[in-house]
C-alpha cells in the first residue's frame, strides 16, 4: 500500500517539471494524501514503530504541488474578474505570474531532492507485521472524538479546516480498502457514507474561498495601481461575503453528519 501510493506519487512528479499540469498536481497530491491516511490509520497499531512517518522530502514536496496549484485554481477566476471590470489588472496579473514562477522554481527543486525509494524504506521500516483490528477502531474512535470535540465550539474557519482533515483521512481510508483491498472498511462510524463525501467536498469548496481570499489581501495589493487596488479590495468584500454565507452552510452541514461514537466494532 504505502510503496503503491508512494510511487504513484514519483510518476506524477516526475511528469510536473516543464508542463506543470494541473491534473497531474491534483493527482500527485491526491496520492500524498491517501499515503498520510493510512499511515495516520497504520500509526495506532502497537507494532508500529517511531520510524513509522511521512518523510519529510515528501511532505515538502506535496507543500510545494500545493503552491502551485493553488494559483492555478485561482488564475482563472482573476481574469473572470478582469473581463467584468473591463480593465486587464496588468500589475496584479504580474504579480500572481511572479508569485506562479517562484513556486514552480520550489516545486521543480522539490521532485529534484526526494529520493522516492529511499524514503518509502524509511517508512515501511516502522510498520507492523500485521495491522490489527484494535487499530482500526481506535483510529476511527480518534477522529470522531477530534471532529464531536471541535464542533462544540465551532465558530472560527480553522476549526473547519481541522473537521476537513478528519473527515478526509476517513474518507481515504474508506477508498484505499475498497479500492487496493477489494474489501469495504471494517467500521462504520456514520449514517451515510454520501453524507460524509458530500460534507468533505463542501468544506473543500469553503478552504478554496479561504484560499482565494488570502491571494486578495496583503502588501502586495496595496502597492497595486490605485485603479486595479480598487477593483481587487471591491472583489475581496464579495469574496469574503460568499465566504461568510458558505461558512455558515457548511457548519449547518457538520453539525448534522450524524456520527455514532458507539459505532457497531468490527463483524
Amino acid at each position: 500500500m504505502i510503496n503503491k501510493h508512494g510511487h504513484r506519487i514519483e510518476k506524477y512528479g516526475n511528469q510536473l517539471p516543464g508542463s506543470f499540469d494541473a491534473e497531474a498536481i491534483h493527482e500527485l497530491r491526491v496520492e500524498y494524501k491517501k499515503l498520510r491516511a493510512f499511515v495516520r490509520l497504520v500509526q495506532m497499531d502497537t507494532g508500529a514503530s517511531r520510524q513509522l512517518l511521512i518523510p519529510a522530502p515528501l511532505k515538502e514536496l506535496y507543500h510545494a504541488a500545493g503552491a502551485v496549484r493553488d494559483i492555478q485554481v485561482f488564475m482563472p477566476q482573476v481574469m473572470v474578474v478582469a473581463a467584468k471590470e473591463k480593465n486587464p489588472l496588468l500589475t496584479y496579473i504580474q504579480q500572481l505570474q511572479q508569485r506562479l514562477f517562484k513556486s514552480k522554481e520550489a516545486l521543480v527543486k522539490a521532485i529534484e531532492e526526494v529520493d522516492v525509494d529511499k524514503e518509502l524504506h524509511k517508512t515501511l521500516k516502522g510498520l507492523p507485521k500485521e495491522l490489527d483490528d484494535a487499530a482500526i477502531r481506535k483510529f476511527i474512535h480518534y477522529k470522531i472524538a477530534t471532529i464531536q470535540l471541535t464542533l462544540l465550539a465551532l465558530a472560527k474557519d480553522k476549526e473547519l479546516h481541522s473537521i476537513r482533515k478528519q473527515l478526509k483521512d476517513i474518507i481515504y481510508n474508506i477508498r484505499i480498502y475498497d479500492s487496493d483491498l477489494g474489501i469495504s472498511f471494517p467500521v462504520t462510524a456514520w449514517r451515510s457514507e454520501k453524507r460524509l463525501n458530500d460534507t468533505a467536498t463542501a468544506l473543500g469548496d469553503f478552504n478554496d474561498h479561504c484560499i482565494a481570499l488570502s491571494f486578495l489581501r496583503g502588501e502586495a495589493v496595496e502597492e497595486l495601481p490605485e485603479e486595479e487596488k480598487g477593483i481587487i479590495k471591491k472583489w475581496a468584500a464579495e469574496k469574503k461575503q460568499e465566504k461568510e454565507v458558505l461558512k455558515q452552510q457548511v457548519m449547518e452541514r457538520v453539525q448534522h453528519l450524524q456520527l455514532v461514537s458507539n459505532f457497531e466494532q468490527l463483524a
